[in-house]
């Protein structure tokens, strides 16, 4: 490709339109993977209930169970509850950072697309005025003043971790479905942990 075809303004167009539409598809299949985290969740929640009403029965219970568990036996099923219950609880967790992240990437994107309508908008007729009076003007947005923006009103720790964030992230367009997918896949992780325990304290208590 030449140097003319590289500026030519219907190349970077098509370029730009291909890059939103394959970009778009990517959010799209974050999101819509991202939203299952609360049918998940209703599982562990489930699962949950179940180790806490099941630890209830042992521990008043507990004189006539020993006889037929043994002491050392009722041990290991109550430590064998309590690890499912922790994994219960972290799995917990990361439902509500992936749940959060996700709305909050949704709200964003709706209040998002009417500013940049008319961004696009105003800044097609800047460009053109501007060309008739050959005029060069930088009219792409500058995340790194947006953020400062948005920083202002927070203590300078949490403004050091959001500048942090954003020299991490830079460039990555996915970089908010990203954390709530990696929220929802250590969600998944930690209930298959927390069903597997379950599954132990079954087995050994039979």
């Amino acid at each position: 490709m030449n140097t003319s075809e590289q500026k030519d303004p219907l190349i970077e167009w098509n370029r730009l339109n291909k890059e939103n539409a394959e970009q778009g598809f990517v959010s799209s299949i974050y999101q819509s993977m991202a939203e299952t985290t609360t049918i998940v969740d209703k599982f562990s929640l489930w699962l949950l209930a179940g180790t806490g009403a099941t630890g209830a029965l042992f521990m008043t219970q507990v004189k006539s169970i020993l006889p037929f568990l043994s002491l050392k036996g009722f041990r290991v099923s109550i430590i064998l509850l309590v690890i499912s219950a922790i994994f219960g609880f972290i799995a917990k967790y990361f439902s509500l950072k992936c749940e959060i992240q996700n709305n909050t990437q949704t709200k964003m994107n709706e209040l998002l697309k009417p500013i940049l309508d008319k961004y696009s908008q105003e800044e097609s007729k800047i460009k053109e005025s501007a060309k008739l009076r050959g005029l060069q003007l930088q009219s792409e947005l500058d995340l790194a003043s947006i953020m400062t923006e948005f920083a202002r009103p927070f203590p300078w720790w949490v403004k050091w971790l959001i500048s942090r964030k954003i020299s991490k992230v830079e460039g990555d367009r996915q970089a908010g479905f990203h954390i709530a997918i990696k929220a929802y896949i250590s969600q998944i992780r930690c209930v298959f942990l927390q069903a597997s325990i379950f599954l132990c304290f079954l087995i050994s208590g039979a």
